[in-house]
């Protein structure tokens, strides 16, 4: 049996012991291999390849506070969610757009269903409007041109010309849908000057002289005026040929 150790030195072997029995054969760091944090200054940081290179300097290693922030502040957003659209969309920035507009009711209709929101909503508006605005400005210009065309009279042909087509429409020998081909038709200067001969082929006697600078009336034309027997009868027809003699043919 053997006898138990006394005195200050077994003491201290026995609490030794017993601090190893706690630690669980746990390493610790000796003296030696502690690094002070005076040395940490000429430590070298190497970059894991998967850690985000916004977050990392070169000296100081891992930027670890705007990290967390980062994800704290994506965090939030996911659980906001994305904008949803609003009950009713406010059009009031649209300058000009008629609320009633079908084509607008349409859009709202489906910048509902697909959880547009209001910005975005009208983003994509006013690039629509700017787009219709350009075209309308284009055709316009186009429509001066060929009104240009037709000589200072311009609007009085037209106007004669509509008149005309409307008077076919009320007496039932046009339709509706024939007038709109009319239209169509008589959407240039050449379309206008066509009309015209139709309606000089009808007897007219009153039509306002069309005058089409770059596309004028060839010779054999002026002349079949000429021997139309409305020529030597009708005073009106005669001036007008006239007209366009002096137009058309210099000299």
């Amino acid at each position: 049996m053997s006898e138990e150790k006394e005195g200050l030195m077994a003491a201290v072997e026995a609490e030794e012991a017993e601090e190893q029995i706690a630690d669980e054969g746990m390493a610790t760091a000796s003296a030696e291999d502690t690094v002070e944090g005076e040395d940490l200054e000429g430590v070298e940081y190497e970059r894991p390849d998967d850690f985000p290179v916004k977050f990392w300097d070169e000296k100081e290693g891992p930027d670890i506070e705007n990290l967390v922030k980062s994800y704290n502040n994506l965090e939030k957003k996911l659980s906001e969610g994305r904008p949803k659209a609003p009950d009713e969309y406010d059009i009031t920035a649209l300058e000009g757009v008629d609320a009633e507009d079908p084509l607008l009711k349409d859009y709202m209709s489906w910048a509902k269903d697909n959880g547009v929101p209001q910005e975005a909503f009208m983003d994509l508006a006013k690039k629509f409007v700017d787009m219709g605005y350009q075209s309308e400005q284009e055709a316009k210009l186009d429509m001066e041109k060929e009104k240009a065309l037709l000589g200072e009279n311009a609007n009085e042909i037209i106007k004669s010309n509509v008149n005309w087509g409307r008077g076919l429409v009320s007496k039932g020998v046009l339709t509706e849908e024939d007038y709109a081909e009319l239209e169509v038709l008589g959407g240039t200067a050449n379309g206008q000057r066509l009309i015209q001969k139709f309606r000089q082929l009808q007897g007219e006697k009153e039509i306002p002289v069309v005058s089409i600078a770059g596309n004028q009336l060839d010779r054999e034309e002026l002349f079949a005026r000429v021997a139309d027997p409305r020529y030597k009868t009708d005073p009106t027809f005669r001036r007008q040929t006239e007209k366009m003699f002096e137009e058309n043919v210099p000299g």
